[in-house]
């Protein structure tokens, strides 16, 4: 499957786990903070209540979750995941139109803190980017644009994708890999990604 000739190329990005390590950026924040003692054994199963993996209530884990995002300078300051500081350059080079979207929180101040991440990575290769609350329905926000490819690592993601008619691909994650679905590839790293996107 592939996009007419005539439409402009947009790529979807859902950025955190997919175009930044969100979760290991976390990891480490929560080792700095004496949190990860009943961890040791434990698979992440479900990316987005990570209660059952750290071993505490899933509210405890959301609480967690927020102030990572929320407070955190931590989270300003990740890394590409895999592939993704090669790829998206070239992707972009090739006439793309690449939105970014963070499902992470609705603040203006760490809206900017992303975007000063983002282009300290990937200079100049987000031509939007959305900041969004973590409760916000990202079914919604995906319908917006058509004729897209999407990218993430999110099962729910990946499926609102294929249900609003996008061409979507998952990042193999350790939480996603039982998922399966005809609508929605999945890739190891961003390299093969691009291989792919750029033959269309």
């Amino acid at each position: 499957m592939s996009l007419p000739v005539d439409v402009e190329r947009k790529l979807i990005i859902d950025i955190d786990d997919t175009c930044v390590d969100t979760l290991t950026g976390f990891v480490k924040w929560l080792a700095s903070l004496n949190r990860l003692k009943n961890v040791n054994g434990n698979v992440i199963t479900y990316r987005e209540h990570l209660g059952a993996w750290l071993n505490v209530p899933d509210e405890l884990a959301e609480i967690w979750t927020k102030e990572f995002n929320e407070q955190s300078w931590e989270w300003g300051a990740l890394w590409p995941c895999l592939g993704a500081e090669k790829a998206l350059p070239q992707i972009k080079q090739h006439g793309w139109h690449v939105i970014g979207y963070s499902k992470s929180s609705g603040d203006m101040h760490r809206a900017t803190l992303r975007r000063a991440n983002l282009e300290l990575l990937f200079p100049g290769v987000f031509s939007e980017l959305y900041v969004i609350n973590r409760n916000a329905n990202f079914n919604a926000v995906i319908k917006e644009n058509t004729n897209s490819v999407c990218v993430t690592a999110l099962e729910s993601t990946a499926l609102a994708s294929a249900e609003a008619g996008h061409i979507t691909y998952l990042l193999n994650q350790p939480w996603n890999k039982d998922f399966s679905n005809i609508s929605v590839r999945k890739f190891n790293n961003w390299l093969e990604i691009a291989d792919v996107i750029l033959s269309q």
